[in-house]
């Protein structure tokens, strides 16, 4: 007699893994107040590369989320993930939210930045900013927003 084994049958992998997949879209990592000190808008972000962690504070939240910031032509980009879009466990995606209420604050390199995002509408300049950030493939799903200074603050002349 052989001992019992104990394989999931692929019923029961299969919604594992969905159950995994899609609880992968509801978690957003909460890194509680921006850090740093509040500095105005530099003209060109080019200074922080193909792509820097940075830290998002979005509008009557008293948090911060982690995103990657990058730059195209100097103009600060950040994108999310596919799968923003989908239900969430807790709150709303922060692509939902920024497209609500677009006056955000950013955070890096020590110094926050008050800007305004506006997101991607047009899709092959959406592939476009995907492409320059290093994606073989824009997914579908993928949210890109442009950020720049909000109208009513005074911004910087100089690079950083």
């Amino acid at each position: 007699m052989h001992p019992p084994t104990h394989r999931l049958k692929p019923v029961h992998a299969l919604l594992m893994i969905v159950t995994l997949y899609m609880l992968s879209g509801c978690w957003q990592a909460d890194e509680g107040p921006l850090p740093g000190r509040t500095a105005p808008v530099p003209s060109d972000f080019s200074f922080i590369g193909r792509s820097s962690a940075c830290l998002l504070e979005l509008p009557d939240v008293p948090r911060s989320i982690r995103v990657n910031c990058f730059h195209v032509d100097g103009v600060l980009h950040i994108h999310s993930n596919r799968f923003a879009k989908w239900p969430r466990l807790r709150g709303e995606s922060w692509v939902d939210t920024v497209q609500r209420q677009p006056e955000v604050r950013v955070a890096m390199n020590g110094q926050i930045y008050a800007l305004r995002g506006t997101p991607m509408r047009n899709e092959s300049q959406r592939v476009a900013l995907l492409k320059a950030r290093g994606y073989w493939i824009a997914w579908n799903g993928i949210t890109v927003f442009a950020f720049e200074p909000r109208p009513d603050l005074p911004t910087s002349t100089h690079r950083s």
